[in-house]
């Protein structure tokens, strides 16, 4: 068993704001961002959401991050419940009302399978990513305020969002036309894919993570199922197939989807065990390869079968 994680910027409180540069072209409705209060951020983290959830969502990870010293930027894509709801007025929903159960919605359920699968979207998606970071600097200017060196960032998401993660950071895929396309983005550092995605989905195949070279965690659980059915083995193809360096696997036991539960709206199953590992690994990686702190490296060498309560399997290469 490994023991807690702790980073060296001792926990802080939290700055927080919505609609950040909204209006700036290709961005959407605007970003909601995270941030140390009182302190400029060592790094940042792009977060991406999942199918139909937004980026006012996985507030407590993202609260995490920033009191340990991040500056946390959440785009909402055009895949967000509400915004698919005002896009589609033929599909009866109120974009207004609390729709965070769309998934037990037989129709609108096979309307999101169909966005998820849609090629539009997942370029939609990067683009929109690179978009944030060419006004990283006017993000930095109305949260934080500009810091006064360069800071590292980091790619991440969940579910969807694990798939606009893996495509900036080097993933190659097949698009419809038969083009293999790539959209790695340089100016990240390091990626985490939370319940990604393997081959033969969304354009995902064979060699798709051979150029995938920089730092990369890898989060599924044992009870973690793609939308295909696709099982833990499938979610791990991103850590299986990509070269070594840097690249980490942590499969939690008995954990879903949601590892843990990102959501605290009674929608998804909260386990606090999972959760706190979940804070710690993530949290962890960041600093190892986002801030380059050795200790963080050391304890993620140090992870072996639990963190905390929370049983795992964990793979480095």
């Amino acid at each position: 068993m490994s023991g807690v994680y702790v980073s060296d910027i001792p926990a802080g409180d939290v700055r927080e704001a919505d609609d950040v540069i909204a209006g700036a072209p290709g961005i959407g409705p605007g970003l909601t961002c995270r941030w140390p209060s009182g302190r400029a951020p060592l790094g940042f983290v792009l977060f991406c959401h999942g199918l139909g959830s937004n980026g006012r969502e996985y507030a407590a990870l993202a609260h995490h991050w920033a009191r340990h010293g991040y500056l946390v930027i959440q785009p909402t894509f055009s895949d967000a419940i509400g915004r698919v709801a005002r896009a589609e007025p033929a599909l009866g929903l109120d974009p207004d009302a609390d729709l965070s159960r769309w998934w037990q919605m037989t129709d609108i359920r096979s309307r999101m399978h169909e966005i998820l699968h849609a090629p539009e979207r997942w370029l939609d998606r990067a683009a929109v990513a690179g978009r944030v970071m060419d006004s990283l600097d006017s993000v930095f200017e109305v949260t934080s305020g500009r810091p006064d060196r360069p800071v590292r960032g980091a790619i991440a998401g969940h579910s969807f969002g694990a798939y606009t993660a893996q495509l900036l950071a080097g993933a190659e895929i097949d698009l419809p036309d038969g083009q293999a396309r790539r959209f790695r983005d340089d100016r990240f550092a390091a990626a985490m894919l939370l319940s990604g995605q393997g081959r033969d989905q969304q354009g995902l195949r064979d060699g798709s993570w051979d150029r995938m070279d920089g730092p990369v965690l890898t989060v599924t659980g044992t009870l973690d199922r793609g939308a295909k059915g696709g099982d833990w083995h499938w979610k791990s193809e991103p850590y299986d197939l990509a070269p070594a360096g840097d690249k980490y696997l942590a499969v939690l036991d008995e954990a879903d989807h949601y590892l843990g539960g990102f959501a605290d709206n009674g929608v998804q199953p909260q386990v606090p065990a999972q959760q706190a590992a979940l804070r710690q690994l993530t949290l962890a990686f960041l600093d190892a390869h986002v801030r380059n702190i050795p200790a963080a490296r050391r304890w993620l060498a140090s992870v072996d079968t639990a963190i905390g309560p929370c049983r795992l399997a964990f793979s480095s290469k």
